[in-house]
């Protein structure tokens, strides 16, 4: 058995076409995917640069300056000066602060809605404090006291020491992808275990090893080989590309194991029905691009929208599976999740291990 499955890796190995799909053409797609998204959608969250236009109220800037240094970075400009520096784009906003302070922005992304919400917190802060002096005078030291300490009751919590970028999707659908693409190796294994399908397989066929040795040997060397390459995919990320994995990142190396064998197992068992070599190929590209397109490998917002009208789907799409895990480890810390995701998996894989391996070993020649 050790001197089958040694072989086995070897021979694995030495296919270099396998290797290709399944090491290099990730890393490609993980490394043009970087350079795409591009490294400012990547990064944590840093303090936007605001100017502020001084006026008369000194309430409003005294509020901005609190945030100075965590949420925003203050910039005191005139009026002009700043108009300039947005058109420029080295503020993201404006705000002046007259008897009605106001906020002059030039886009509609995140950083400018969180300047948005910043003042809208605030006139609703000043709306609620002058309703209270007018109607109820004796609560608003009290008011105020209670907005002064309301940070008691914020915590930071760090999401999985990672980002909720929605640039993720496509990174873990891509080691969704690596994974899945062990049905490569799978077909090219079962190729070499029928008889009717090349010289190797029919001289194998007549040896004296058991079947069920052959096939165990060849499913645990193509589990190796290709766990090894998603683990070298996962290195790649997080060290060169920086794509962050949360602190519990070796709560992966189980989700990139099963997501490993149930490719593989795939493979198995498309590589033992009677079809050639050529369309089980085509078979394993198309269907594992599918379904990482569902899990969001090419639209960011697609494995929502198909949790939202199809969740079912998403049960039973083995990609989907592999990054929905790996969002509850680098992103939410949600451990049901997680479970929930590994427990699909390990039985979508074990049904496709048992039906493979049925093919498989039932195989009978009369002659070849």
């Amino acid at each position: 058995m050790g001197r089958l499955y040694r072989y086995s890796v070897l021979q694995t190995l030495r296919n270099r076409a396998d290797m290709f799909w399944t090491l290099a053409f990730p890393i490609i797609m993980a490394t043009l995917f970087y350079v795409t998204f591009g490294s400012s959608q990547m990064e944590n969250m840093k303090p936007i640069p605001t100017a502020v236009v001084e006026g008369e109220n000194k309430i409003f800037e005294t509020f901005l300056d609190a945030l100075d240094g965590e949420t925003l970075t203050l910039r005191r400009m005139e009026e002009k000066e700043a108009q300039e520096a947005l058109k420029n784009g080295t503020v993201t906003g404006i705000f002046y602060s007259g008897r009605e302070p106001s906020l002059t922005v030039a886009g509609t992304q995140i950083n400018e809605s969180i300047l948005e919400m910043l003042l809208n917190g605030y006139q609703q802060s000043q709306s609620l404090a002058g309703t209270i002096a007018a109607e109820h005078p004796a609560s608003l030291l009290s008011m105020a006291k209670a907005m002064a300490e309301q940070t008691d009751y914020i915590e930071a919590v760090d999401p999985g020491g990672s980002t909720q970028d929605s640039a993720l999707d496509s990174f873990f659908s891509l080691i969704a992808m690596t994974c899945l693409y062990g049905a490569l190796m799978g077909v090219e294994s079962a190729l070499k275990l029928r008889a009717d399908q090349s010289a190797l397989a029919a001289r194998r066929s007549i040896t004296p090893t058991h079947r069920i040795r052959l096939i165990l040997s060849e499913l645990l060397a193509l589990f190796t080989v290709q766990f090894a390459n998603t683990c070298i995919l996962l290195l790649y990320l997080h060290f060169v590309l920086g794509i962050g994995m949360g602190r519990r990142w070796p709560l992966l190396l189980p989700v990139c194991a099963l997501g490993t064998l149930c490719g593989v197992a795939a493979g198995l068992f498309l590589g033992g029905t009677r079809l050639k070599e050529g369309p089980k190929i085509g078979i394993i590209i198309a269907g594992t691009l599918f379904l990482c397109f569902l899990s969001g490998m090419m639209y960011s917002g697609m494995k929502a929208e198909v949790e939202h009208y199809a969740p079912l789907v998403n049960r039973i799409n083995p990609a989907a599976l592999i990054a929905d895990a790996f969002y509850s480890v680098a992103v939410y810390e949600n451990s049901y999740r997680y479970g929930r995701s590994l427990l699909l998996l390990a039985a979508i894989t074990v049904v496709l291990t048992a039906a493979g391996y049925h093919r498989l070993k039932r195989e009978r020649y009369d002659s070849i």
